[in-house]
């Protein structure tokens, strides 16, 4: 019996919400998608798996659509309970259909599927509310955090609704993936750049390197906006400036346990 947890985690919502889970369950491994897709061996052997990812234009990271694809479909674990955790900024949308359809694919099926509103830290559309507001967001995500992880406990059973014209949105996400990477070249690198590597650090598919201490982009963007986020001198800026202006959110290390301090990595 071995216990997996995979996350994804771009402004670090996710990542904080599988270090909560791990609180409740016994994990034996708990590991980055990029770490799992990159060293598939990290699930060797895994028969109780967990992957907490964010909704990112309707679907999950391209990343985790290649951990479902090619690293689970290669391995063919024998999976006795398989739990899917998303997180999203009020607008899910086909997220867990898209999911469950590349799991029926890869030849697995979720037996638990759930999602955790989150503050919504896409900035081209989105600006992040003030501090008081974020605190009443981050009340009610305390309160689902537990839920799922008693849930997680039990090993309950909830499986993913499929929703209508659900082929339909899988098949336009798909069509979308090839042109994501590119849209890196949307952001800019001003003066106050001090060549730290935070960004390079936080991205979660190592879509960043330093080079002559400045970000350099290789245009396989999955656009979560962790270098945006997690820059401490605020160097990383769009090209379009955000329609409501610029703003920043940093996640607290933990929803579940009273001291939230922020996390700046």
């Amino acid at each position: 019996m071995r216990t997996t947890l995979c996350w994804f985690s771009g402004a670090g919502n996710s990542k904080t919400v599988s270090h909560d889970i791990a609180k409740y369950i016994s994990v034996d491994a708990l590991v980055s998608v990029r770490e799992a897709v990159g060293n598939p061996s990290l699930l060797e052997g895994t028969t109780t798996l967990g992957l907490v990812f964010p909704i990112y234009f309707y679907g999950p990271p391209v990343l985790v659509r290649t951990l479902i694809l090619e690293t689970l479909g290669t391995l063919d674990l024998d999976l006795e309970y398989l739990f899917i955790i998303f997180t999203h900024g009020g607008m899910p949308f086909y997220g867990a259909s898209i999911t469950d359809r590349l799991l029926a694919e890869a030849g697995y099926a979720a037996s638990y599927v759930n999602g955790i509103p989150m503050v919504d830290t896409y900035i081209p559309l989105f600006r992040i509310p003030s501090q008081r507001a974020v605190e009443r967001k981050h009340d009610r995500i305390k309160d689902k955090v537990e839920q799922i992880g008693n849930d997680l406990q039990g090993q309950s059973l909830k499986v993913a609704a499929r929703l209508p014209f659900s082929r339909i949105f899988h098949t336009m996400w798909e069509q979308g993936l090839s042109k994501r990477g590119e849209k890196d070249r949307n952001f800019v690198v001003t003066d106050h750049c001090t060549g730290c590597g935070v960004c390079a650090k936080v991205c979660p598919v190592g879509n960043i390197t330093i080079e002559r201490k400045r970000p350099v982009f290789h245009h396989k963007c999955e656009q979560c906006l962790a270098c945006y986020h997690h820059c401490p001198e605020h160097a990383i800026r769009l090209k379009r400036s955000p329609i409501r202006g610029y703003s920043w959110y940093t996640p607290p290390k933990s929803f579940i346990d009273k001291d939230r301090t922020h996390d700046n990595v």
